[in-house]
């Protein structure tokens, strides 16, 4: 962690303490677990709020022991309260840990078969059936997902994804999540999250497959949300891994996001 990252995570842990701190208050300045997941679920029921939307589902990739899960899950019922939209939370993991690596992009130097494993049974039991856990190689699930829940992420559909599947290969698997034609199954913008990016370089891991997914299409784009750092209560690090998937084509992605009378700025006196 960056000597940014680790002021700003010992400031919200400081500011977490403090007696009085009410739910809104700590969401309002992201303190609260995992704060990026907190920004992509709002993002994501805000903009399923105004497009008249019942529902929206946030997905994480890679679920590893479950705590991003239960953070999502958490969130989930928060905005879900503030915004009037159901949510719905699915994680997509192997379960028994990371696979041998496909690719030299698949960074072998920090990852290796068998991390990340999960106690399936222990987590089922947390979260309660308040999240769906697909379990399997994302290449296969994420496809078969995709065509058994049609019908409802017509009406919930997708708004936040969280990337952390380590892999370049894996991350491309994943992906198939914004290819094809249906775009009813997605938001026209939908906010993701990018874990594994610190450390690395373009042409490896998951900044690889985003270009590699950019260069396939030209109705639609995955890129990184510019000068969004100064916009967020202690200009936090992972600012800088929020992206975002645009979907040109969809027949929502004109609609306002502002208010109907729009935002002005009169002369002044």
């Amino acid at each position: 962690m960056s000597k940014s990252g680790t002021r700003t995570a010992a400031v919200t842990r400081l500011l977490r303490r403090l007696p009085g701190l009410t739910p809104d208050a700590a969401y309002r300045f992201g303190l609260v677990e995992r704060p990026h997941y907190a920004y992509g679920v709002r993002r994501a029921t805000e903009s399923a709020a105004r497009l008249g939307l019942p529902g929206v589902t946030l997905v994480e990739f890679g679920v590893a022991g479950g705590n991003g899960l239960l953070a999502l899950v958490e969130h989930a019922r928060y905005y879900a309260r503030a915004t009037g939209v159901e949510v719905r939370v699915v994680g997509f993991d192997a379960s028994d840990g990371l696979p041998p690596g496909k690719d030299v992009r698949d960074l072998p130097y920090l990852f290796g078969a068998g991390f990340y494993t999960m106690d399936r049974a222990r987590l089922l039991a947390r979260l309660g059936g308040m999240a769906e856990v697909v379990i399997g190689d994302v290449a296969e699930t994420v496809p078969g997902y995709l065509e058994t829940n049609a019908d409802t992420l017509r009406t919930h559909p997708v708004g936040f994804v969280s990337f952390d599947l380590d892999y370049y290969s894996s991350t491309m698997s994943a992906l198939n999540l914004f290819r094809g034609g249906d775009h009813s199954r997605l938001l026209p913008r939908v906010t993701c999250y990018l874990d594994d990016l610190p450390g690395t370089i373009e042409q490896i891991g998951e900044a690889a497959a985003m270009a590699e997914f950019n260069a396939e299409h030209d109705d639609r784009a995955i890129s990184r949300v510019l000068g969004l750092r100064p916009f967020i209560p202690f200009d936090p690090p992972w600012a800088d891994q929020i992206y975002v998937h645009h979907h040109f084509g969809h027949p929502d992605y004109a609609t306002l996001e502002v208010g109907a009378t729009g935002d002005q700025l009169p002369l002044a006196d």
